[in-house]
C-alpha cells in the first residue's frame, strides 16, 4: 500500500489527462467534419498529431534532464490546455492542424514526465501491480471522458472547456505533491535495423497495430455518427458510445490474451487477436446498416481484438533480448508503433469514403489484420518461439510515450 501512496498524485494526474485526451479524440474529428473536412484531411490532421508525439516523445528524455519531472509536466499541460481553448479561436483546418502537432508534442512531455517519476518512486517488488492499476485508470478515464460533452456540439465552445479544465486540473496533484522527483533519466539509442533482426514478429506487430489502431480510432467518432443515428446525445453521444464499446473490449481481453501467451506462442495468440478484430472489422465493412446494438457489439469484438496485442508483442521482443537491452527495446517499439500511427489515420481517411462501399474504414482495418495474422503464422513457421523457461511473463504494455519503458518491472 506504501507504493500505491507515494504515485497516487501521478496516478491522479494521469486520469485528468486522459479525461481531456478522451474529450479531444471525439471532438476534434467531428468538428472537422462540421468545418466541411474530408475524411482523408482528417486522417492527415490526424497524422500531425502522431507526428507531434513522436518528436515529444523524442526530446522529453532531455528537457526531463534539463528542467526536471514537475517542470516538464506543467509546462506541457499548461500549453495543451492553452492549445485547447485555442481551438475556439482557430476555427479552420490549418490551424487546428498547428495545435493538434502541438497536442501530440504536449501529451508525449507529460506521460514521459509521469512514468518516469512512476518508475523511479515504485519499489520493484510493486512494480507489476502498481503499473497495470496505473493503466486501467487511464484508460477508464480515457473510456467515460467523451460522456462528459455527450449531446454538445462538435463546435461548441463547452466541450473545448471541458478539455481544459481537465488538462488544468491535472497540474493540481503533480505541483502540490510532497514526493521527491527521481533521479535525472538516461536513454541509449537501440537501431530498427537491430531490433528487426531480434524480434522481426514483434516490430511487425507493433507497427500494424500503430496503422489500424490509430487510423481506426481517429474517424471512428466519424463512423459513428453516420452508423449509429438513434444514440441519445447526436453525434459526440453516438461517437462516446463508439468509443466506449471499443476500449472496454480491449480492456477485458487484455490480461487473459497477455497470460495465455505466456504458455502457448505469443505468436499464435497475436494471429487469433488479429482474425478476432478482422472478422468483427469485415462485418462492420460489409454491414454497415446493422442495428446499433449489433454494431457496438461488433466494435466491443472489435476493440477485443485490435485493442489487447500490443502488449503481447512487446513480451514477444523482450523474450528474445538481454536483460539490459529492455528499455531500448520497448522505446524502439514505441517509435515503431508512433510511426505506423503517423502512417494509419491518412489511409483510414481514405478508406472512410471508398465509392464503392461504405463501410471502407473497417474494410481496412479487415485486410490489414488479416495481413498480420498470416505474418505471425508465416513468423512462427519460419523461426521457432523461445523456450517457456527462457521467457519474461507478460506484464501490461501500453503504447504511451518512450518513458513507459520505466516503469515496466522487466527493466
Amino acid at each position: 500500500m506504501a507504493d500505491y501512496r507515494n504515485v497516487w498524485a501521478l496516478i491522479a494526474a494521469a486520469a485528468f489527462l486522459q479525461l481531456g485526451g478522451g474529450i479531444l479524440g471525439v471532438v476534434t474529428p467531428l468538428g472537422l467534419e462540421t468545418l466541411g473536412v474530408s475524411p482523408a484531411l482528417i486522417g492527415a490532421i490526424a497524422a500531425g498529431h502522431a507526428v507531434g508525439f513522436m518528436a515529444g516523445a523524442y526530446t522529453a528524455s532531455n528537457a526531463v534532464i534539463l528542467f526536471g519531472n514537475i517542470r516538464v509536466f506543467s509546462a506541457a499541460a499548461a500549453v495543451c490546455a492553452a492549445s485547447v481553448l485555442c481551438m475556439q479561436l482557430a476555427l479552420d483546418p490549418i490551424g487546428w492542424t498547428v495545435i493538434r502537432i502541438v497536442q501530440g508534442a504536449a501529451f508525449a512531455w507529460m506521460f514521459s514526465a509521469i512514468e518516469s517519476w512512476l518508475g523511479a518512486t515504485v519499489s520493484a517488488k510493486s512494480r507489476g501491480s502498481v503499473s497495470g492499476f496505473y493503466h486501467l485508470i487511464a484508460k477508464i478515464a480515457l473510456v467515460l471522458g467523451p460522456f462528459f460533452v455527450a449531446g454538445l456540439a462538435p463546435i461548441d465552445f463547452r466541450p473545448y472547456l471541458w478539455g481544459g479544465i481537465f488538462l488544468c486540473l491535472s497540474l493540481l496533484p503533480v505541483c502540490l505533491t510532497r514526493r521527491g522527483e527521481p533521479p535525472a533519466p538516461s536513454s541509449e539509442p537501440f537501431p530498427l535495423s537491430r531490433l528487426f533482426e531480434l524480434a522481426p514478429a514483434a516490430v511487425i506487430a507493433v507497427f500494424v497495430a500503430g496503422i489500424v489502431n490509430s487510423g481506426t480510432m481517429a474517424l471512428l467518432p466519424i463512423y459513428a455518427g453516420v452508423a449509429l443515428p438513434d444514440v441519445p446525445g447526436g453525434a459526440t453521444g453516438a461517437a462516446a458510445m463508439a468509443a466506449a464499446a471499443a476500449w472496454t473490449g480491449g480492456l477485458i481481453t487484455q490480461w487473459p490474451a497477455g497470460r495465455i501467451s505466456d504458455v502457448i506462442d505469443r505468436r499464435i495468440v497475436i494471429a487469433f487477436m488479429a482474425g478476432l478484430a478482422g472478422s468483427a472489422a469485415l462485418v462492420l465493412g460489409l454491414f454497415p446498416g446493422l442495428e446499433t446494438r449489433y454494431i457496438l457489439l461488433a466494435l466491443g469484438v472489435w476493440g477485443a481484438g485490435s485493442l489487447s496485442f500490443y502488449g503481447i508483442g512487446v513480451a514477444h521482443a523482450i523474450d528474445r533480448a538481454e536483460t539490459g537491452q529492455i528499455s531500448r527495446i520497448m522505446s524502439g517499439l514505441l517509435f515503431v508503433w508512433a510511426l505506423g500511427s503517423v502512417i494509419g489515420p491518412p489511409l483510414s481517411g481514405l478508406a472512410f469514403r471508398l465509392p464503392f462501399t461504405q463501410g471502407g474504414l473497417f474494410l481496412l482495418a479487415a485486410i490489414m489484420s488479416g495481413v498480420l495474422s498470416f505474418s505471425m503464422l508465416w513468423r512462427r513457421a519460419a523461426r521457432q518461439d523461445v523456450p517457456k523457461e527462457a521467457q519474461e511473463p507478460w506484464k501490461i504494455t501500453l503504447p504511451s510515450t518512450a518513458e513507459a519503458v520505466e516503469i515496466d518491472p522487466r527493466t
